[in-house]
Protein backbone atom coordinates (compact mmCIF):
# COMPACT_ATOMS: atom_id res chain seq x y z
CA UNK A 1 0.00 0.00 0.00
CA UNK A 2 2.89 2.28 1.09
CA UNK A 3 4.46 1.51 -2.16
CA UNK A 4 1.43 2.30 -4.19
CA UNK A 5 0.95 5.96 -2.58
CA UNK A 6 4.23 6.56 -3.25
CA UNK A 7 4.27 5.34 -7.10
CA UNK A 8 1.20 8.13 -6.82
CA UNK A 9 3.01 10.61 -5.13
CA UNK A 10 5.33 10.43 -7.41
CA UNK A 11 3.22 10.89 -11.00
CA UNK A 12 4.11 13.99 -12.87
CA UNK A 13 0.38 14.22 -13.22
CA UNK A 14 -0.36 14.30 -9.75
CA UNK A 15 2.10 17.09 -9.46
CA UNK A 16 0.92 18.97 -11.96
CA UNK A 17 -2.69 18.66 -11.46
CA UNK A 18 -1.94 19.81 -7.91
CA UNK A 19 -0.25 22.94 -9.37
CA UNK A 20 -2.60 23.84 -11.57
CA UNK A 21 -5.32 23.93 -8.65
CA UNK A 22 -2.86 25.94 -6.87
CA UNK A 23 -2.56 28.15 -9.28
CA UNK A 24 -6.65 29.34 -8.85
CA UNK A 25 -6.26 29.81 -5.13
CA UNK A 26 -5.06 33.32 -5.36
CA UNK A 27 -7.76 34.50 -7.81
CA UNK A 28 -10.43 32.92 -5.89
CA UNK A 29 -9.26 34.02 -2.62
CA UNK A 30 -8.49 37.37 -3.05
CA UNK A 31 -11.96 38.95 -3.86
CA UNK A 32 -13.87 36.94 -1.74
CA UNK A 33 -12.03 37.59 1.34
CA UNK A 34 -12.62 41.53 0.75
CA UNK A 35 -16.43 40.57 0.85
CA UNK A 36 -16.53 38.15 3.26
CA UNK A 37 -14.51 37.82 6.77
CA UNK A 38 -13.38 34.61 7.37
CA UNK A 39 -14.82 32.67 9.98
CA UNK A 40 -12.29 32.70 12.66
CA UNK A 41 -10.45 34.50 15.50
CA UNK A 42 -12.48 38.12 15.87
CA UNK A 43 -14.63 37.04 13.38
CA UNK A 44 -15.50 33.54 14.42
CA UNK A 45 -19.48 33.19 13.75
CA UNK A 46 -21.92 31.64 11.45
CA UNK A 47 -21.26 31.35 7.60
CA UNK A 48 -23.96 30.03 5.69
CA UNK A 49 -24.17 26.82 8.62
CA UNK A 50 -23.69 27.32 12.22
CA UNK A 51 -20.94 24.85 12.92
CA UNK A 52 -17.64 25.31 14.26
CA UNK A 53 -14.77 23.42 15.74
CA UNK A 54 -12.55 24.42 18.60
CA UNK A 55 -10.13 26.97 17.97
CA UNK A 56 -6.63 25.17 19.88
CA UNK A 57 -7.47 21.68 18.25
CA UNK A 58 -8.38 22.68 14.96
CA UNK A 59 -6.13 25.31 14.69
CA UNK A 60 -3.12 22.84 15.36
CA UNK A 61 -4.32 19.73 13.27
CA UNK A 62 -5.24 21.87 10.04
CA UNK A 63 -1.49 23.26 10.17
CA UNK A 64 0.03 20.66 11.02
CA UNK A 65 -0.74 19.35 7.57
CA UNK A 66 1.58 21.15 5.60
CA UNK A 67 4.45 19.81 7.20
CA UNK A 68 3.05 16.42 7.14
CA UNK A 69 2.58 16.83 3.34
CA UNK A 70 6.32 18.41 2.89
CA UNK A 71 7.54 15.71 5.07
CA UNK A 72 5.99 12.61 2.82
CA UNK A 73 6.88 14.57 -0.16
CA UNK A 74 10.69 14.31 1.20
CA UNK A 75 10.37 10.98 2.03
CA UNK A 76 9.05 9.87 -1.62
CA UNK A 77 11.22 11.83 -3.60
CA UNK A 78 14.57 11.05 -1.79
CA UNK A 79 16.39 14.29 -1.80
CA UNK A 80 20.53 14.03 -2.10
CA UNK A 81 20.53 16.67 1.08
CA UNK A 82 22.33 19.28 0.01
CA UNK A 83 22.35 22.49 1.75
CA UNK A 84 20.25 23.95 -0.45
CA UNK A 85 17.66 21.18 0.58
CA UNK A 86 18.64 21.34 4.44
CA UNK A 87 18.32 24.81 4.83
CA UNK A 88 14.88 25.11 3.17
CA UNK A 89 13.09 22.59 4.23
CA UNK A 90 14.19 23.55 8.10
CA UNK A 91 13.02 26.88 7.12
CA UNK A 92 9.93 25.32 6.50
CA UNK A 93 9.52 22.69 9.22
CA UNK A 94 10.69 25.29 12.02
CA UNK A 95 7.92 27.86 10.56
CA UNK A 96 5.10 25.45 11.17
CA UNK A 97 6.18 23.76 14.45
CA UNK A 98 5.93 26.98 15.97
CA UNK A 99 2.69 27.64 13.82
CA UNK A 100 1.07 24.29 14.52
CA UNK A 101 2.23 23.48 17.98
CA UNK A 102 4.30 26.30 19.31
CA UNK A 103 1.52 29.01 18.97
CA UNK A 104 -1.66 27.63 19.94
CA UNK A 105 0.14 26.40 23.28
CA UNK A 106 1.00 30.02 23.54
CA UNK A 107 -2.13 31.36 23.30
CA UNK A 108 -4.26 31.57 25.95
CA UNK A 109 -7.61 31.06 24.01
CA UNK A 110 -8.29 30.88 20.36
CA UNK A 111 -11.74 31.72 19.47
CA UNK A 112 -14.01 28.48 17.24
CA UNK A 113 -13.19 28.07 13.65
CA UNK A 114 -16.38 27.62 11.17
CA UNK A 115 -16.13 23.76 9.88
CA UNK A 116 -15.95 26.11 5.82
CA UNK A 117 -12.62 27.72 7.15
CA UNK A 118 -11.23 24.55 8.98
CA UNK A 119 -11.98 22.71 5.45
CA UNK A 120 -10.79 24.95 3.36
CA UNK A 121 -7.31 25.31 5.29
CA UNK A 122 -6.84 21.63 5.26
CA UNK A 123 -7.32 21.29 1.57
CA UNK A 124 -4.59 24.79 0.82
CA UNK A 125 -2.52 22.63 3.44
CA UNK A 126 -2.28 19.24 1.25
CA UNK A 127 -1.58 21.28 -1.69
CA UNK A 128 0.95 23.23 -0.07
CA UNK A 129 2.88 21.17 1.30
CA UNK A 130 3.18 18.66 -0.98
CA UNK A 131 4.09 20.58 -3.76
CA UNK A 132 6.36 22.67 -2.07
CA UNK A 133 7.91 19.45 -0.69
CA UNK A 134 7.78 17.88 -4.24
CA UNK A 135 10.03 20.30 -5.88
CA UNK A 136 12.73 20.62 -2.72
CA UNK A 137 12.97 17.24 -3.23
CA UNK A 138 13.07 17.22 -6.21
CA UNK A 139 15.45 20.50 -7.09
CA UNK A 140 19.54 21.47 -5.97
CA UNK A 141 20.78 24.59 -6.24
CA UNK A 142 23.79 26.17 -5.15
CA UNK A 143 23.52 28.17 -1.84
CA UNK A 144 26.83 30.48 -3.22
CA UNK A 145 24.03 32.80 -5.19
CA UNK A 146 23.02 36.68 -3.55
CA UNK A 147 19.04 35.61 -3.90
CA UNK A 148 19.42 32.71 -1.98
CA UNK A 149 21.15 34.44 0.77
CA UNK A 150 18.69 37.41 0.36
CA UNK A 151 15.64 35.44 0.48
CA UNK A 152 17.20 33.93 3.41
CA UNK A 153 17.74 37.14 5.63
CA UNK A 154 13.98 38.22 4.63
CA UNK A 155 12.51 34.96 5.78
CA UNK A 156 14.78 35.42 9.31
CA UNK A 157 13.51 38.71 9.70
CA UNK A 158 9.86 37.91 8.46
CA UNK A 159 9.88 34.77 11.14
CA UNK A 160 11.46 36.54 13.84
CA UNK A 161 9.13 39.60 13.67
CA UNK A 162 6.15 37.08 13.47
CA UNK A 163 7.38 35.51 16.52
CA UNK A 164 7.86 39.07 18.57
CA UNK A 165 4.50 40.42 17.03
CA UNK A 166 2.67 37.25 18.35
CA UNK A 167 4.35 37.97 21.62
CA UNK A 168 3.00 41.11 22.06
CA UNK A 169 -0.65 40.25 21.49
CA UNK A 170 -0.26 37.49 23.70
CA UNK A 171 1.10 39.48 26.47
CA UNK A 172 -1.73 42.13 25.73
CA UNK A 173 -4.49 39.14 25.83
CA UNK A 174 -3.46 38.97 29.34
CA UNK A 175 -4.79 42.42 30.07
CA UNK A 176 -8.18 42.03 28.83
CA UNK A 177 -11.31 41.19 31.27
CA UNK A 178 -14.70 40.06 30.44
CA UNK A 179 -15.63 43.36 29.87
CA UNK A 180 -12.80 44.64 27.39
CA UNK A 181 -11.97 41.68 25.12
CA UNK A 182 -10.00 43.52 23.29
CA UNK A 183 -7.47 46.19 23.05
CA UNK A 184 -5.58 48.41 21.08
CA UNK A 185 -2.18 46.87 20.42
CA UNK A 186 1.24 49.05 20.76
CA UNK A 187 5.04 48.60 20.43
CA UNK A 188 6.87 47.70 17.46
CA UNK A 189 5.35 47.56 14.07
CA UNK A 190 2.07 47.95 15.56
CA UNK A 191 2.47 51.45 15.81
CA UNK A 192 2.13 51.34 12.33
CA UNK A 193 0.31 48.88 11.09
CA UNK A 194 -2.43 46.85 12.34
CA UNK A 195 -1.22 43.92 11.60
CA UNK A 196 2.52 43.71 11.45
CA UNK A 197 2.45 39.80 12.11
CA UNK A 198 0.51 39.57 8.62
CA UNK A 199 2.79 41.78 7.29
CA UNK A 200 5.84 39.70 8.84
CA UNK A 201 4.62 36.52 7.17
CA UNK A 202 4.40 38.02 3.68
CA UNK A 203 7.58 39.26 4.01
CA UNK A 204 8.52 35.18 5.10
CA UNK A 205 6.91 33.49 2.26
CA UNK A 206 8.11 36.05 -0.10
CA UNK A 207 12.14 35.43 0.97
CA UNK A 208 11.57 31.85 0.91
CA UNK A 209 10.14 32.47 -2.92
CA UNK A 210 13.57 34.38 -3.48
CA UNK A 211 15.80 31.41 -2.00
CA UNK A 212 13.94 28.97 -3.74
CA UNK A 213 13.72 30.73 -7.10
CA UNK A 214 12.54 29.51 -9.46
CA UNK A 215 10.67 27.49 -7.14
CA UNK A 216 7.13 27.47 -8.86
CA UNK A 217 5.01 26.16 -5.54
CA UNK A 218 7.33 29.06 -3.39
CA UNK A 219 6.42 31.42 -5.82
CA UNK A 220 2.26 30.61 -5.48
CA UNK A 221 2.92 30.24 -1.71
CA UNK A 222 4.19 33.99 -1.90
CA UNK A 223 1.64 35.33 -4.05
CA UNK A 224 -1.47 33.34 -1.87
CA UNK A 225 0.06 34.55 1.48
CA UNK A 226 -1.27 38.33 0.84
CA UNK A 227 -4.02 36.67 -1.53
CA UNK A 228 -5.35 35.79 1.79
CA UNK A 229 -3.53 38.53 4.62
CA UNK A 230 -4.67 41.45 2.70
CA UNK A 231 -7.99 41.14 2.59
CA UNK A 232 -8.25 39.72 6.46
CA UNK A 233 -5.55 42.66 7.38
CA UNK A 234 -7.57 45.30 6.09
CA UNK A 235 -10.89 44.23 7.29
CA UNK A 236 -9.30 44.00 11.06
CA UNK A 237 -8.30 47.43 10.69
CA UNK A 238 -11.37 48.48 9.63
CA UNK A 239 -12.51 46.78 12.65
CA UNK A 240 -10.18 48.30 14.98
CA UNK A 241 -11.45 51.80 13.95
CA UNK A 242 -15.01 51.04 14.13
CA UNK A 243 -14.50 49.84 17.68
CA UNK A 244 -12.10 52.27 19.24
CA UNK A 245 -12.77 56.05 18.19
CA UNK A 246 -8.88 56.97 19.72
CA UNK A 247 -7.68 54.29 17.34
CA UNK A 248 -4.34 55.84 16.42
CA UNK A 249 -5.83 57.83 12.95
CA UNK A 250 -1.90 57.12 11.20
CA UNK A 251 -1.83 53.59 11.48
CA UNK A 252 -1.78 51.41 7.80
CA UNK A 253 -3.24 47.83 7.93
CA UNK A 254 -0.80 45.38 6.86
CA UNK A 255 1.93 47.49 5.23
CA UNK A 256 4.24 50.43 6.75
CA UNK A 257 3.32 54.09 5.61
CA UNK A 258 1.85 52.66 2.20
CA UNK A 259 -1.69 50.30 2.85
Amino acid sequence: MFSSLGHYWLKTSTYDTAINIYYTFPFIMFPILYFVNAPYGRFAGKLGIDCSVPGKWSWCFMELISPIMFGMSLLFTQPTWSLFQIILSSCWFIHYINRSIIYPLRATSMSPIHILAFLCSIVFNILNGYTNGMWIGRHSQSTHTLHFWLGLCLWIIGFSLNIYHDTLLFNLRKQTSEKERYLIPRGGLFEYVSCPNYFSEILEWIGYAIAAWPNTPAILFSVATPSNLVPRAWRTHAWYKDQFKEYPSNRKAVIPFFY
